[in-house]
């Protein structure tokens, strides 16, 4: 690998880097967008979310396509340098993108995560509230959630009938 072959992907990795921080500041929003429970900024955040994963596919694709015109044969979920293609000094350069990028990735995991879990969280409140619109109690129910024995009032109900 050349220099400017170098150039190219090192180019490349940072064009990544910058979509997967403008993609880390998304799912920030999101999480105050569901805190907030905006449903058109939401509809938007997630516009947006998409784009910049498409985006994001794109560059690994472009990254796969550039290495193996290189003749460098690289799966495209690995993020790292084969060893013994290019020289020690820009081995390294390249290396600290890497470094960026699975940091990131690891990052934005966690993130997705911790929105999921807003998301259900969301979801318990509002199947709760139309629970409650409907006229439904929690001690009616015989059973809790881990399927045992819930309040003793109800299995005394049913035992009556």
């Amino acid at each position: 690998m050349n220099e400017q072959q170098t150039n190219q992907l090192n180019t490349l990795l940072l064009q990544g880097i910058s979509l997967l921080e403008a993609l880390s500041a998304i799912y920030d929003k999101e999480l105050e967008t569901l805190s907030n429970k905006d449903l058109n900024q939401l509809s938007d955040i997630t516009q947006e979310k998409t784009d910049l994963l498409n985006k994001f596919h794109k560059f690994t694709q472009d990254r796969v396509e550039l290495l193996e015109s290189f003749g460098i044969s690289q799966h495209s979920q690995e993020y790292k340098i084969p060893e013994g293609s290019i020289p020690q000094e820009i081995a390294e350069l390249l290396s600290d993108s890497y470094s960026n990028i699975k940091a990131l990735l690891t990052e934005l995991q966690k993130k997705n995560t911790r929105n999921e879990q807003a998301i259900y969280r969301n979801q318990q409140n509002v199947n709760q509230l139309l629970a409650i619109v409907r006229g439904h109690t929690n001690q009616n129910k015989i059973y809790n959630k881990t399927g045992n024995s819930g309040l003793y009032k109800a299995q005394n109900r049913l035992g009556k009938a």
